[in-house]
């Protein structure tokens, strides 16, 4: 994503919490000691991190984004945070007289690369007018939502990743289930992909079910995870449940015990499988497929 800007003509100032990242950008960019640096030679600040806990490190913390950002600068924060940090981080910087915009994306490394990330957006018109012409080189224009105020964009992020989440999980247990009654690997891919309504991920995962490697994430376990567990805790603080994705999240969590965390989020396939000590790599005899 950094690329993707330098190589739209911007100059870049950046700071991570992985020293290697940011040195891998030296030949395109600044280094800066700190996020407070970073901030204080930016007109507008982008911010991917793991969750609102690191979020409110980076930006509020000591040396933090805060402190370098003056009136009229912009944070756009492109992390899965949940409403919640959004709105703490936005109360701040309007303090401060800068604006913020929250606006996580869907989609993975391919569509960083392309440019042609979904990006659910929150804020003011005034902070989302600013922030679009940055969103229109990171992301597809067209798939490019202002929903609302800030941590709006937060909560459609959190709707998206609970259906995602969810669907792949269906995806994994029907496969195994196939499997466990005398399809081979090839033969129920297809007919998922041909005849179900998770066609879209059948196709984006199919490759890794039927190898059973989840190396080389698009989105690893451990992040599904914690957004699965954002949109849970989002809907008990609106007093509602949501008992199909709590079992769900249960899922990514066990998958998460078993050391699959840093795997592909289809991983959770792997800890389904496990709870089948039937299933055998090859099908039945005299069931064999393609």
């Amino acid at each position: 994503m950094a690329g993707r800007l330098s190589d739209a003509g911007h100059d870049l100032v950046v700071w991570s919490r992985t020293g290697a990242h940011a040195a891998a950008l030296a030949d395109r960019a600044e280094v800066a000691a700190s996020p407070a640096e970073a901030g204080a030679k930016a007109e507008v600040a982008i911010t991917m991190l793991t969750d609102g806990g690191a979020l409110e490190e980076v930006v509020l913390g000591r040396a933090g984004l805060a402190e370098g950002l003056g009136p009229g600068t912009l944070l756009i924060d492109m992390s899965t945070t949940g409403p919640g940090p959004a709105r703490k981080v936005a109360g701040v910087l309007e303090q401060r007289e800068a604006g913020f915009v929250d606006a996580p994306v869907a989609g993975s490394v391919g569509p960083a690369a392309d440019g042609t990330l979904a990006i659910m957006v929150g804020g003011s018109d005034e902070a989302v007018a600013q922030a679009r012409p940055l969103l229109e080189i990171l992301g597809d224009p067209e798939r490019t939502w202002h929903v609302g105020p800030v941590g709006a964009g937060q909560a459609a992020k959190l709707m998206v990743n609970l259906v995602l989440g969810g669907v792949t999980a269906a995806v994994a247990e029907g496969f195994i289930l196939g499997r466990l009654l005398g399809l081979s690997p090839d033969d129920a891919l297809e007919v998922l992909e041909g005849a179900s309504v998770a066609a879209q991920t059948v196709r984006s995962k199919g490759d890794k079910l039927r190898s059973g490697d989840y190396g080389d994430p698009g989105f690893r376990l451990v992040l599904m995870h914690k957004d699965l567990r954002l949109a849970v805790d989002a809907a008990r603080a609106a007093r509602a449940s949501l008992p199909a994705t709590e079992r769900v999240a249960e899922l990514y969590a066990g998958a998460k015990g078993r050391g699959l965390a840093d795997k592909d989020y289809s991983a959770v396939a792997a800890y389904l499988a496990g709870m089948a000590p039937l299933l055998e790599r090859t099908p039945p005899e005299g069931q064999a497929g393609r």
